[in-house]
């Protein structure tokens, strides 16, 4: 998630410790807890000003690493509370570590799995990506309430446990209201596709009934979107990458096997430049707008098969998404009937 949600989220868990005296100015203790949990629930993030030799290996290892595994949560839940204590001397430490700690565990770790891009939870035992594409990244549904709620705790500090906990409540029944969605809309179609091997259903920009979707079928991959009270609509057909998708150079670069590691349903280009290098794309299909992928890796190979460049590109700015996303949708892609 966004770093406002992330901080908004860890002010609504401090929130779940009763007060030390309920209705009195909260304690030193009181206001420890809530800073040392909006602290924990951003410390994370801290991992994105770590060196790295391009790019694309920041974006995919070095950030949401081990700051954001489940065996380094007690170094972030006890710095938040070195912090804490710092700026109120008079606090008792164990309520503040308690709650930092499950502020960075709910206000982060679980935030940042809830969405597409994956958290390695598990480091360093396993390198998986974990998630449960719930949102997106940036969801305004989830961070408004929140955000309503800690301006009500500013502007009436009487009730301000009480603003901070509706806020939470309200974010957390949009939450289960895309875990329905999700479970529904990706039944619907896996029953559009009676072969198909898999199925999953991604989060759309700005919208809470529409999703994306990507259907696994034999040696191609089918997407398009699922909304409810519609049948699904599918946008295009993309042939599943081969082992020899990628020159042999370019299979041993780690920046390769780390956007490969990264896709869970990859496309795989490559095209000659006119210098005699050669440009990889490597996309992952969950990031799909009208069945084309917007988020790819691009890497550049030297002529004998060193990495020149790599870099991110996100499919054009988030005005030039919207844009194409606010554009009339064309005739929906018809497959052969033999496909289906």
């Amino acid at each position: 998630m966004d770093n406002l949600t992330h901080g908004l989220l860890g002010l609504a868990v401090g929130a779940l410790r009763r007060p030390d005296t309920p209705g009195a100015p909260l304690s030193a203790t009181d206001k420890a807890v809530l800073l040392g949990c909006a602290l924990a629930a951003e410390l994370p993030d801290l991992d994105n000003l770590l060196p790295a030799e391009n790019s694309v290996v920041h974006a995919l290892q070095a950030h949401r690493g081990l700051s954001h595994a489940l065996v380094f949560t007690p170094v972030i839940a006890l710095a938040a509370t070195a912090v804490a204590r710092l700026v109120f001397r008079s606090a008792r430490t164990g309520p503040v570590l308690l709650y930092s700690l499950l502020s960075v565990n709910l206000a982060h770790l679980l935030a940042d799995l809830w969405t597409g891009w994956g958290t390695r939870v598990l480091l360093p035992f396993s390198d998986r990506r974990w998630t449960l594409d719930w949102t997106m990244v940036v969801d305004p549904w989830v961070t408004l309430p929140l955000l309503a709620g800690a301006l009500w705790a500013w502007r009436r500090r009487t009730v301000w446990r009480r603003a901070l906990l509706t806020g939470l409540a309200l974010s957390a029944a949009y939450l289960g209201l895309r875990v329905a969605l999700q479970a529904t809309l990706s039944q619907r179609v896996r029953e559009a596709w009676p072969a198909v091997e898999r199925v999953q259903v991604f989060p759309a920009l700005l919208s809470l009934t529409t999703w994306r979707y990507v259907a696994i079928l034999p040696g191609e991959y089918g997407v398009g979107t699922v909304s409810l009270g519609e049948a699904p609509r599918e946008e295009r057909r993309w042939p599943q990458p081969t082992a020899n998708a990628l020159p042999e150079s370019a299979r041993g670069l780690s920046t390769v096997r780390e956007a490969l590691a990264w896709a869970r349903f990859p496309l795989v280009s490559t095209a000659p430049r006119p210098e005699g290098s050669t440009e990889i794309r490597i996309g992952d299909l969950r990031y799909h707008l009208r069945g084309e992928p917007t988020l790819q890796f691009v890497l550049v190979l030297n002529p004998e098969g060193t990495l020149r460049d790599a870099r991110l590109d996100r499919g054009g700015s988030a005005g030039d998404l919207l844009r194409r996303w606010r554009t009339p949708e064309p005739a929906p892609f018809s497959p052969p009937a033999e496909n289906r």
